[in-house]
C-alpha cells in the first residue's frame, strides 16, 4: 500500500496547492462546512470560482481533454479533490454532471455523446438524477415508473422524489420500467434521458428543514422519449445504474478526509474558544477530547482504507465493493462530528442566520440539519452495510435479502 505521494504526484498536489493560492478569489475560501455554501445555486455568485477552475481544465478534471477536460488519473483527481477541502472552497453540488459523463463515455451512442458530453462539462447543459421514488429509496428495484412503448420511442408515467436541483436542470436521466414482467425486480428497467420542460412533466418543489430548495419531486404524465434517448441496452437499465454509482465512492464529499480534518479543527477551535461556566474552556473536558481524540483515528482509518484501493488503481486493478465503506463511514463520522460542535455550541448552535453571529455559525447551525440525511442519500446505511457483509465479508442471506446470523 502506498501511504505518500509518488514523487509525479507530490509535484501535482504542489501544483495544485500553489494554484489554489494563487488563482482562487479570497471570498471562496475558509469555509468550514464547504459543502454548504453552494446550495443557493446563485451561478452569478460562483462564476469567478468556476471560470478560475474551467481555465485548468479542473472543472471538468477528469475527463478527455477531447470534451474539455484535464484528462486527471485517480490518484490526480483525489489530490485536487482533498486540497479544495483543505483550503475550504465550497463544492459545487453537481453529483448529476459527474454520474451521467461517465455513463454517457461508457454506455452513451456516437450521437449521444456527440449531443451532451461537452455542453454538460460546459455547464450548458445541466442534468438531474430521477432514481428515488416515494415507493422505491433504498429499494430501488422496486421502482414503478412505467416505460410503455410507443411509436418510435416511449411514453413515462408515474413520479420520481428527491431529485436534487430539478428546478435549474435541461434534462434527466431516469430509470423506468420498461418490461414490467420481467424477473427478477432488477431486469426489465431501462435508462432513459428525459427533457425536463417535454410536455407531461412537472417539477414541484420540497424545501428541506435546512431551508434550501435543492430537492425535488417530478411527475411524468404520458411523456414522450424517442428511442435514441435509451442509454445501454432495452431493459439492462440495472447494469447502466451499478456503474453510475460506482463512480461516486471514491470523491464521495462526506468521505473526503481532509474535508472531515478540516471540520475537526473547527471544532477544536471552537471548543477551546468557548467558556465552559466554570471559568474554563469547554475543551479541558477530558470526555470531549477523548471523542475527538476517537473521531481522528476513524478519520485515520477512512484515509488509510482510500489509500489502499487507490493502491490497487495504480497496479491497474479495479477496487470493488469494500469501496462503500468511504461513504458509510463518512457520512457517520460527519454526524458525529456535528453533534459535538452543538455540544460545544450550546445554545449558540440554534442561531439560524449569519447576522449578527458570522457566517461559520449559520454553516455549522444550517449544516446540522442538512447532515441528518446524509445516512439515508445515496443508498441508506443500513443497505450498505447489507451489501458489504454479502459481497465483501461473503455473509449468506436467506434469498429475501435478509442476512442470517450463523
Amino acid at each position: 500500500m502506498h501511504i505518500n505521494d509518488s514523487d509525479l504526484h507530490a509535484r501535482f498536489r504542489a501544483e495544485v496547492r500553489a494554484w489554489l493560492a494563487e488563482a482562487v478569489p479570497a471570498a471562496f475560501k475558509g469555509h468550514s462546512q464547504g459543502i454548504l455554501g453552494r446550495q443557493d445555486n446563485d451561478h452569478a455568485k460562483w462564476a469567478p470560482l468556476e471560470d478560475a477552475l474551467a481555465s485548468k481544465g479542473w472543472s471538468a478534471a477528469a475527463y478527455p481533454k477531447a470534451y474539455g477536460g484535464a484528462e486527471l488519473d485517480v490518484l490526480q483527481l483525489v489530490i485536487l479533490m482533498e486540497e479544495i477541502a483543505r483550503a475550504g472552497i465550497p463544492f459545487r453540488n453537481e453529483a448529476a454532471m459527474h454520474n451521467i459523463v461517465p455513463i454517457l463515455l461508457r454506455y452513451g451512442t456516437p450521437e449521444q455523446k456527440r449531443r451532451f458530453i461537452a455542453p454538460v462539462l460546459r455547464r450548458e447543459i445541466r442534468f438531474s438524477q430521477g432514481y428515488s421514488e416515494p415507493g422505491a429509496g433504498s429499494d430501488l428495484a422496486s421502482l414503478a415508473l412505467k416505460a410503455e412503448q410507443a411509436e418510435g420511442g416511449f411514453k413515462i408515467t408515474g413520479q420520481k422524489i428527491w431529485s436534487t436541483m430539478a428546478h435549474h436542470a435541461d434534462w434527466l436521466f431516469v430509470l423506468a420500467r420498461t418490461d414490467p414482467q420481467a424477473r427478477p425486480r432488477q431486469a426489465g428497467i431501462s435508462f432513459l434521458l428525459v427533457e425536463r420542460h417535454a410536455p407531461g412533466v412537472e417539477v414541484r418543489p420540497l424545501v428541506t428543514i435546512d431551508g434550501f430548495h435543492h430537492f425535488n419531486q417530478i411527475f411524468f404524465e404520458g411523456v414522450y422519449v424517442p428511442e435514441g434517448n435509451l442509454v445501454g441496452e432495452l431493459n439492462k437499465g440495472w447494469t447502466v445504474a451499478k456503474a453510475l454509482l460506482g463512480f461516486e465512492r471514491f470523491n464521495h464529499t462526506h468521505a473526503n478526509p481532509a474535508l472531515i480534518d478540516s471540520t475537526v479543527a473547527d471544532l477544536k477551535a471552537m471548543a477551546r474558544s468557548a467558556g465552559d461556566g466554570n471559568g474554563g474552556a469547554v475543551w479541558d473536558d477530558p470526555e470531549l477530547r477523548r471523542q475527538v481524540a476517537a473521531m481522528e483515528m476513524d478519520n485515520d482509518c477512512i484515509r488509510f482504507l482510500r489509500y489502499r484501493a487507490l493502491t490497487k488503481v495504480e497496479h491497474g486493478e479495479t477496487p470493488g465493493d469494500e469501496t462503500l465503506v468511504f461513504k458509510l463511514l463518512g457520512t457517520e463520522l460527519m454526524q458525529r462530528l456535528v453533534e459535538a460542535q452543538l455540544r460545544v455550541l450550546g445554545q449558540l448552535g440554534t442561531t439560524w442566520e449569519a447576522e449578527p453571529f458570522g457566517e461559520k455559525m449559520w454553516e455549522v447551525s444550517r449544516h446540522t440539519c442538512n447532515i441528518r440525511s446524509a445516512t439515508i442519500r445515496g443508498g441508506t446505511s443500513e443497505v450498505q452495510r447489507n451489501v458489504l457483509a454479502k459481497r465483501v465479508l461473503g455473509l449468506p442471506d436467506d434469498g429475501k435479502g435478509k442476512l442470517q446470523a450463523g
